[in-house]
């Protein structure tokens, strides 16, 4: 009988762990994300960077990371805020709510979530820059290690 209740418990806990809001796992959540985040493409950054000297580059990678892929991206703009963190210390570098902010990981896999958690908070002018530092450094842009 404990054996039962067990197994039982079991699969009620495992099936509300699956379907918490709707979201069985985190490649959901980040497809959701991606609905309501604006993508740009590698020539639209290197367009904004050059031309959008008041927006901020938010690299969420760990500082592993962007040691073990030999580098950040080369803009004044860009700044290092792990995604752990960016809830706690965005507010230091983004002091208005309306700045452009762009946000990049290695490959596009946490940058959505990291977007939209911006714009959960406030922020009005936020995307997502999908390609990541690979495809940045894949098209040959510069890098900074």
């Amino acid at each position: 009988m404990l054996k039962l209740f067990a197994l039982l418990l079991f699969f009620s806990v495992t099936a509300m762990a699956q379907q918490v809001d709707g979201i069985t796992d985190g490649f959901e959540l980040q497809a959701q994300a991606e609905k309501v985040t604006q993508i740009v493409s590698t020539a639209q950054l290197k367009t904004m960077l050059d031309e959008e000297l008041d927006m901020i580059l938010v690299d969420i990678r760990t500082t592993e990371e962007i040691h073990n892929m030999d580098g950040r991206i080369d803009a004044p703009q860009n700044v290092h805020i792990p995604r752990g963190w960016l809830e706690f210390r965005i507010q230091r570098v983004a002091l208005k709510k309306d700045i452009p902010i762009v946000v990049y990981c290695g490959g596009g896999l946490r940058s959505p979530l990291a977007a939209k958690t911006l714009q959960d908070m406030g922020y009005t002018h936020v995307k997502n820059y999908a390609d990541g530092f690979f495809g940045w450094k894949k098209a040959g842009l510069p890098v900074k290690p």
